[in-house]
């Protein structure tokens, strides 16, 4: 039996990190060869929150229609919101690291952003997820090795694997990230950002 985010299958709700204007900026004034991926996080988090079918939409008075992972890597980096990040962890400052790769801001960043709640959270046993997805969560997850952020959106009860969706779909050399399988644990670092599934009246 699978658990998870009511639509944990749709792939129509899977979004990649290597296709907004924070990578391609990165890419283009990094050298050949040198690793430009930086949004994962933020993507991992609009993962988590497409697949309980939260509005994403970034509406601009013009035509044009931002990615929503690129505006919440925004705010994680926006100079106005540092004194706020400085209040949150005050061991890291927000002038010296990307705000994107500390998992304590996304409480704030996706409220900020989405207007949705998400929670924080030290897992002392990764067999807490279990009980996370069986009541609808999806979570946010980073991998050790590469230090990633990822979307965890179900659980397969059946072959106790996590089922994953991957922002960086070319680490895989079928160049597909969606629905990812994960069977072991030991990869994971010791932190989750759950997200809630919305109540009936928010969907």
């Amino acid at each position: 039996m699978i658990y998870g985010a009511r639509y944990w299958d749709d792939k129509d709700k899977y979004y990649i990190q290597t296709n907004n204007p924070t990578e391609e900026i990165i890419r283009k004034v990094t050298k050949e060869g040198t690793p430009f991926l930086e949004s994962c996080g933020s993507t991992a988090a609009v993962n988590c929150l497409a697949v309980h079918n939260y509005p994403l939409e970034i509406k601009c008075p013009g035509s044009y229609k931002p990615q929503p992972e690129e505006i919440l890597n925004d705010w994680f980096n926006d100079p106005r919101n540092y004194k706020l990040l400085e209040q949150v962890r005050k061991d890291i400052g927000p002038r010296d690291l990307p705000g994107n790769r500390v998992p304590q801001y996304y409480k704030q960043g996706v409220w900020a952003v989405f207007g949705v709640y998400c929670i924080f959270w030290w897992i002392g046993t990764h067999h807490e997820l279990v009980d996370f997805f069986k009541i609808g969560h999806s979570i946010q997850l980073c991998l050790k090795s590469p230090s990633h952020y990822v979307a965890a959106v179900a659980y397969d009860a059946d072959t106790s694997e996590l089922i994953i969706n991957d922002p960086w779909p070319g680490r895989f050399p079928d160049g597909n990230g969606f629905n990812r399988r994960i069977s072991s644990i030991d990869n994971l670092m010791p932190f989750a950002i759950l997200y809630p599934a919305p109540t009936p009246t928010e969907d």
